[in-house]
């Protein structure tokens, strides 16, 4: 997904099925501060169950829509 894609996702994209936590809450974090993975796991609770929301490479089966990693991205 390009940057412009992942930005003009609605902010109630779910993100992390497991902990159902939204694009909204997620770019809310980053621009709190949150710049890396660890840090935005840490502030929102994302991805730290099955963790195929964190990246592609996580999520072998392409389960989900936008991926943690490429929202850092989008966002910084």
């Amino acid at each position: 997904m390009t940057r412009d894609e992942i930005r003009a996702l609605p902010d109630d994209t779910l993100v992390c099925h497991c902990n159902g936590v939204t694009l909204g809450e997620i770019v809310k974090a980053i621009e709190a501060g949150a710049k890396d993975l660890e840090s935005l796991i840490d502030e929102v609770g994302a991805g730290d169950v099955c963790e195929m929301c964190q990246s592609c490479e996580k999520d072998e089966a392409e389960e989900r829509e936008v991926h943690l990693v490429e929202i850092l991205e989008a966002y910084s």
